[in-house]
């Protein structure tokens, strides 16, 4: 053999199997440039991401903030600390800085005003200041009178005399002007003061500019100082500091010079530049942003750095891992697809090659040169591949940028690709996984030789390797594992194979496993399918009888064992034997009359099995009970098949024998069909499923147009100017109010704290977003359950009534205990006013003042028991009450409640989660009428008070519940409990339930719910000192109105408290990661797809023509008409295109749910909420699908035509 040349006859073997090489090469490029794109990919994204993220921001977001407290006023150390921010700056942020700005602000300071001198002091109130200085505010505002200041400081008697700039605004507020000095002192008893003069009054240029912090009231017109005065000095903590501008260099001669050892804190406004920050790495940004840092603290005790910066790079490191999972995923799955396709032709290049091989043997070349032929022909191909990938990968990602998915975010530009090693180095693991691809299946299939070869081809294995080894049932074991491990885990983000918390790379695969498994176990029931069709044989019913009545036996028996009645199951299993006796004997019949008696039999089984034990939704045997009837109509399917396979075509029957005889030759091609369709439906699913997540996520958190919350109680104290200050803002449409808080379910229930909203049940629904699946009942009716049943008049006092009277007759003396009244007047403001001690053990009259300073009309709101007490130890009585009434401005009275309408809707207040306290109604020892009010009270109190009230809803409030606080509670629909809000008692009513509600989470106890004003009216008429007012507010906005509407909204309220729902929505419409790159990967699936499907298809057919050749030929020969043979080989395909198609859909589907609930994750890696719904682009699915079956079509119409010119001659030359 040395005349044998390898390289010659490689590229022998290269011109005459170009073809299958072609394809094989192909794939190795296709793979391996998908693995060396994975990391460009979702770095260039991520990128872009953060680039958007960056664009997005505001500059002052961006700017960087840095404070030093306690920095000694003297000029050495301001020079040193001023040297040290800008060697930082150089070192650290240069790339990016523009500009900064100092801020010297010195300490409090007592201010005599002309107005108010500090001489008075000891009889009137103190204004407080302080000196500050902001290097350039020269150039950022306008004086309204006066002039500039300057640096001089002259010292006077007593202290030193400065030049100032204030405000125009605190100067009307202080009543100064030009001119006027103010006396500054540290304290009353300082001999040394500053004189300051003001020589200037300012106002900004732009109060909202960057320079100014976008909020020139922080310098201008500071908040009311925390600081606690000293003592025996008198301030208004409401009134403002006097904010006085001074230059640098008289700050230090006057405050450092007249106080030595001066403190004052330092700040710096660094403005920075958003361009060149796109274009440094996140892990040099965030590392350059803490070295300044840390310098910092070095250098200056104290010290700290805030920027918007750091919270942009921990928000993009979340975001980008989660949201980088599903991509992640869908690109395992095309490497996989990819891979395995190149198998498939990898086999379909061993099978071309078997009869070289074997006469290649035959002729003495040995295995160690057929390994070295194969190794060296792989890796020709493996090498030019692992080159090319990379190189391609990186431009087509970077010529992605032009696609219409990211022309809105990257304007038209290529994205951005940086030059790494990385994907040369996966793409060389790809190239060496190819290589053994490759060599391997070449190697074992050379090792048989010309006569097995030929013993094959007569009569084909009817049972695979992989099914003879029982490697199918050791894969579906492992799915298992894997299916329950991520399962138990609930998502892909868990321990790695190589790291802590991190993707489970494991897991990865589940998806390609799920995929394989359904294949696998197909083709293991697949010749059983095709025998039944053809109705050649029953095996597939016998196997279902058994497996159906296994799971039957076992639920019943589980089901005994949970009702502890295991004799029970007895008898029900014993009809189930009984006719699978039946079955077994029908089988066995050999006349029609005992097939009938069999029948017959097996129908009394059935029947009695489920007239005796009915299958009940819900349990375990329901499914297997209806199951174990369907084996009548099973048989039956087979006769009737039986009876089609006699009067069908010969060529029907051909065709089922055909794929009956050889199931093994479809394994690839059904494998094949059942990934590329599985990831289709994957790659259509999955991106819809979590961009409608994404996007309904920010319509359960805002529930309307837009969200304002968290409002100070200052600002919503009136309900109707609150309402109305927003509806005239341009662009509002409506505004709903609502109210949140927390609460808890008391020690009754372990002080579990669940969430609590009030809506306004009337118009909430109006502008709300709900999906169908969060309730049983639709959101207008979750809103009628919030209104209450019966609406009590509230009792309003007369507009002339100076005083009330109320007779009481405590059971006994009770000589701590007092009687309050509480009243509400016309702004919903309530006030409690005494009657005094309880008073003697008899009918008397306790009256009352009514307050002069409460606005009217005036209502009655409750009316309370204090006694000095805290918790359970009061002291248990009763009190006997009638005739409340008004005393009127000329003496008259006019009875207000007379206790004698059982109907009326007095609540006694809740002083527990278990109060026994209790209004009754009592004809016995009446004062005057027919009843009297019996108040009946145990020991429990709150905070020492007990009473009655008068309900706005006329009984408890009605609340609709979470389920999960339903699950939490105990309770059920109709309970009435006792809440804790705000640290009053409330009674309420569970009217309805729901799963989820906007803007709610149901997680831990859950959540209550009801409507605003009812909840509001009764925590305020039972807190007088604790008033509740809405503090969010739901707003709908005109169509077209933009982002005015929220510019206003924000200025009103700040940033913090806006949840604009147009907003978030662009957020993600232009998050890369989310919208666009998954569009793109969505395409790239689409392409490899049909790539892969098409070819490997193709490639199947060309291999099954010329296996098939001779068969073909024969049946042609024996009288099999063109047209019968077309209809043979269009049956068989079309079954077996089929058969994958409906698998691969089927198991997409079922691996699109499992994943989607593997990767809907929040950015902190928690479960979603609301819940997802599947939703797939069919646009995408239905076009795909067609493009396929256009392509089968056309390659089998193509088979049919070329077995019509069969050469006879040449096929029995061969045989």
């Amino acid at each position: 053999m040395r005349s044998f040349s390898t390289f010659g006859f490689i590229f022998k073997r290269f011109g005459s199997d170009w073809k299958l090489l072609l394809s094989i090469f192909a794939g190795i490029i296709i793979a391996s440039t998908l693995v060396a794109g994975a990391p460009v990919y979702l770095n260039s994204l991520a990128r872009l991401t953060l680039n958007t993220s960056i664009d997005r921001s505001s500059n002052l977001f961006l700017n960087i903030f840095a404070y030093a407290p306690n920095i000694p006023l003297n000029e050495e150390r301001l020079n040193v600390t001023a040297a040290e921010i800008d060697r930082l700056i150089e070192e650290n942020i240069s790339d990016f800085y523009v500009s900064r700005e100092r801020f010297l602000k010195g300490s409090t300071m007592l201010v005599g005003t002309p107005w108010r001198p500090l001489a008075n002091a000891d009889v009137d109130l103190v204004s407080r200041g302080y000196l500050q200085y902001l290097s350039n505010v020269e150039h950022h505002v306008n004086f309204t009178s006066g002039r500039a200041y300057t640096d001089t400081v002259t010292p006077v008697d007593d202290g030193l005399h400065v030049e100032v700039l204030i405000g125009t605004t605190p100067a009307n507020v202080f009543n100064l002007q030009v001119g006027d000095m103010l006396e500054l002192r540290p304290s009353l008893g300082s001999e040394v003061a500053i004189f300051a003069e003001v020589v200037g009054l300012i106002e900004p240029t732009n109060p909202t500019e960057d320079y100014w912090q976008q909020n020139a009231n922080v310098f201008m017109e500071p908040a009311p100082l925390e600081e606690i005065p000293d003592v025996g000095i008198e301030v208004d903590p409401e009134e403002p500091p006097i904010a006085m501008f001074v230059t640098r260099q008289a700050l230090l001669n006057s405050l450092g010079e007249a106080y030595p050892g001066s403190l004052v804190s330092s700040s710096w406004f660094i403005f920075v530049d958003k361009v060149p920050l796109k274009r440094i790495r996140p892990e040099d940004l965030r590392t350059r942003i803490d070295n300044l840092e840390n310098g910092m603290a070095v250098q200056m005790q104290g010290s700290a750095v805030f920027t918007g910066i750091t919270a942009l790079l921990d928000r993009f490191e979340r975001r980008s891992f989660f949201t980088s999972i599903p991509l992640l995923l869908l690109l395992t799955i095309m490497v996989i697809t990819v891979l395995y396709y190149m198998s498939m032709m990898v086999s379909y290049l061993v099978q071309s090659r078997e009869d070289d091989v074997a006469l290649l043997r035959s002729r003495g070349v040995s295995m160690a040169q057929l390994v070295r032929l194969y190794s060296i022909e792989g890796l020709v191909i493996t090498a030019v591949a692992v080159i090319i990938a990379p190189l391609l990968a990186m431009g087509i990602i970077a010529i992605s940028g032009k696609l219409p998915y990211f022309t809105e975010i990257t304007g038209g530009d290529l994205l951005p690709v940086n030059w790494r090693w990385t994907p040369f180095l996966v793409a060389a693991g790809v190239g060496a996984l190819s290589l053994v691809i490759f060599v391997v299946p070449s190697v074992i299939g050379a090792r048989t030789g010309l006569i097995i070869h030929k013993l094959r081809s007569s009569r084909p294995p009817e049972v695979p390797f992989f099914q003879r080894y029982y490697l199918d049932i050791m894969v579906l074991a492992i799915g298992g594992l894997v299916f329950w491990e991520l399962n138990a885990r609930g998502q892909l983000v868990s321990g790695g194979l190589f790291s802590g918390i991190e993707v489970n790379e494991a897991l990865l695969f589940a998806p390609v496993l799920l995929l394989t498994l359904v294949a696998l176990v197909f083709m293991r029931f697949f010749p059983l399918f095709v025998r039944f069709i053809s109705g050649e044989s029953s095996g597939l019913v016998h196997l279902y009888v058994w497996v159906i009545t296994a799971a039957l036996v076992a639920t019943l028996t589980l089901d005994g064992l949970r009702q502890g009645d295991l004799t029970g199951a007895a008898a029900p299993i014993g009809i189930v034997f009984a006719g699978v006796g039946a079955y077994w004997a029908t089988q066995r019949a050999e006349r029609v009359r005992g097939t009938l008696y069999g029948f017959a039999a097996q129908l009394v089984g059935i029947a009695a099995l489920i007239y005796f034990y009915p299958p009940t939704d819900g349990t375990v045997a329901y499914l297997p009970t209806l199951g174990f009837a369907a084996i009548i109509p099973l048989q039956l399917l087979f006769y009737g098949l039986v009876l089609l396979s006699h009067r069908s075509p010969v060529w029907v029957s051909l065709s089922l024998w055909q794929m009956a005889r050889n199931p093994l030759q479809y394994s690839w091609l059904v494998l094949l069909l059942v990934m590329v369709t599985g990831l289709a439906v994957l790659a259509t699913t999955v991106g819809g499923t979590l961009n409608r997540s994404y996007q309904e996520r920010i319509l359960y958190d805002t529930a309307a147009d837009m969200r304002v919350s968290n409002i100070p109680g200052f600002i919503a104290r009136s309900v109707d100017g609150l309402r109305d200050r927003y509806l005239t803002i341009p662009g509002v449409t409506a505004v709903s109010l609502a109210w949140r808080d927390r609460g808890t379910l008391g020690a009754n229930y372990s002080g579990n704290t669940f969430r609590m909203l009030g809506v306004e049940s009337d118009d909430f629904h109006y502008h709300a977003w709900y999906r169908d699946d969060f309730s049983r009942s639709s959101l207008p009716e979750v809103m009628r359950a919030l209104s209450p049943l019966t609406v009590s008049e509230a009792i309003d006092l007369p507009d002339d009534a100076e005083g009330i009277g109320v007779w009481v007759k405590p059971a006994e003396v009770y000589p701590n205990m007092y009687m309050w009244l509480v009243l509400q007047d016309a702004d919903g403001v309530l006030d409690t006013v005494s009657f005094g001690n309880m008073g003697p053990a008899e009918w008397h009259l306790r009256t009352l003042r009514v307050p002069p300073r409460l606005k009217r009309p005036l209502q009655l709101a409750s009316i309370q028991i204090y006694e000095p007490v805290f918790g359970p130890a009061g002291t248990a009585g009763n009190i006997r009450i009638d005739d409340l009434h008004a005393i009127r401005r000329d003496g008259t009275t006019q009875v207000l409640e007379d206790f004698e309408d059982n109907r009326s809707t007095w609540l006694p207040l809740a002083t527990s989660t278990i109060s026994a306290d209790s209004l009754a109604y009592t004809n016995d020892d009446v004062f005057e009428g027919e009843q009297t009010g019996l108040f009946s009270f145990g020991k429990d109190t709150d905070n020492g008070l007990r009473g009655i009230y008068r309900s706005p809803s006329g009984g408890p409030v009605p609340v609709v519940a979470s389920n999960s606080f339903l699950q939490t509670s105990g309770a059920r629909i109709g309970d009435a409990l006792i809440v804790e809000l705000k640290g009053r008692f409330v009674p309420v009513q569970v009217r309805d339930s729901v799963d989820f509600f906007p803007t709610l989470n149901p997680t831990g106890a859950g959540f209550l719910i009801a409507d605003m004003e009812t909840l509001v009216r009764h925590i305020n008429i039972l807190s007088p000192a604790v008033i509740a007012s809405p503090n969010e507010m739901f707003i709908e906005k005109a169509p077209g109105a933009g982002t005015s509407v929220r510019d206003v909204v924000t200025r009103l309220v700040g940033r913090d408290l806006v949840h604009d729902r147009e907003t978030q929505l662009d957020q993600v419409r232009l998050d890369p990661l989310i919208t666009a790159g998954w569009q793109a990967m969505v395409l790239l699936a689409m392409i490899i797809i049909v790539f892969t499907a098409g070819l490997g298809y193709i490639t199947y057919l060309l291999a099954f023509a010329n296996r098939s050749r001779n068969e073909i030929g024969f049946l042609q020969s024996v009288g099999l008409s063109s047209r019968q043979m077309a209809g043979l080989l269009i049956l068989e395909h079309f079954i077996i295109v089929a058969v994958g198609i409906g698998l691969g859909t089927g198991a997409g589907w079922l691996m699109s749910d499992l994943m989607v609930s593997s990767v809907a994750v929040t950015e902190n890696g928690r479960e979603v909420i609301p819940p997802f719904i599947l939703e797939t682009d069919l646009r995408f699915l239905i076009a795909l699908y067609a493009v396929l079956i256009g392509i089968f079509a056309l390659a089998v119409y193509r088979l049919t035509h070329s077995m019509r010119n069969l050469d006879f001659h040449a096929i029995s030359r061969l045989e």
